[in-house]
């Protein structure tokens, strides 16, 4: 019975492992999904930002 009870525990630990890393692995991918969008923003926004700055005192550097 003893061993039956070591058996058991075993496997719902396995269990236990297997769904955290599954979860380990959508946590770590939505991470890097979030950054990714990040850094997208914060280029476009540079661009932009960069775009304005030229339009608007461009005429300084322009011979």
């Amino acid at each position: 019975m003893n061993k039956r009870r070591y058996a058991v525990q075993l496997v719902e630990e396995a269990i236990l492992i297997s769904v955290v890393l599954v979860i380990l692995t959508l946590v770590m991918g939505g991470v890097e999904s979030v950054l990714n969008k990040i850094s997208q923003m914060t280029s476009s926004l540079w661009d932009t930002i960069s775009k304005s700055i030229e339009d608007l005192f461009g005429f300084l550097w322009k011979w």
